[in-house]
């Protein structure tokens, strides 16, 4: 019995991690519910949407020939807006998509946000027929707990990074924080 009891106080962490990571999955479907109806239902979807768009013509860029990159900012604003000594830009963001092609190489990024702390980090790069995934999970005080990496279908392991080949794969944390920060700066700024 006392072997059981030692056992739960133990998993006790791992389970809270387990329900933070549904949170984040159960938030993440939710936000892009209200994206695709946003798209479809136009002004009176449920999120507002900014877009920036780097070179929108697709022409050449020196020193790295075709490149394009579209950022959308999707966020909510309530209609009860609350005054402005009360309101923190920050918290209306919801989710940042950036699409991105240089020459062959085509990237996508994905930064979900509650509460204007950042959640989940998403990451899909291809060229020349290899692709690299990257998922990392933050919780509500900024730190990683679990992330993902993955290169040509294959998951790699703690063992994976050491080598030359999987190196520069391993996630940054503070890295995808501070360019979460900028961002999100960018968002409140445009507002």
């Amino acid at each position: 019995m006392n072997k059981f009891i030692l056992g739960l106080l133990f998993s006790l962490p791992l389970m809270a991690i387990a329900q933070t990571e549904t949170d984040i999955r159960n938030h993440y479907t939710a936000v892009n519910k209200q994206i695709k109806e946003s798209i479809e239902l136009g002004f009176e979807g449920p999120l507002y949407q900014n877009q920036w768009i780097a070179n929108k013509n697709g022409r050449s860029w020196p020193a790295v020939g075709l490149y394009n990159e579209t950022t959308d900012f999707w966020y909510d604003d309530p209609p009860d807006h609350l005054p402005a000594e009360e309101r923190n830009p920050k918290n209306v963001l919801l989710k940042i998509n950036i699409s991105r092609k240089s020459s062959h190489l085509q990237a996508n990024e994905e930064y979900l946000f509650k509460d204007g702390k950042l959640l989940f980090y998403y990451s899909h790069e291809g060229e020349e027929g290899n692709e690299w995934e990257t998922r990392v999970y933050f919780n509500n005080k900024g730190v990683a707990f679990k992330s993902s990496v993955k290169a040509n279908g294959k998951e790699l392991t703690a063992k994976d990074f050491l080598t030359e080949e999987y190196r520069d794969f391993k996630p940054n944390p503070v890295r995808i924080l501070n360019e979460a920060k900028k961002k999100q700066e960018l968002f409140v700024k445009s507002m």
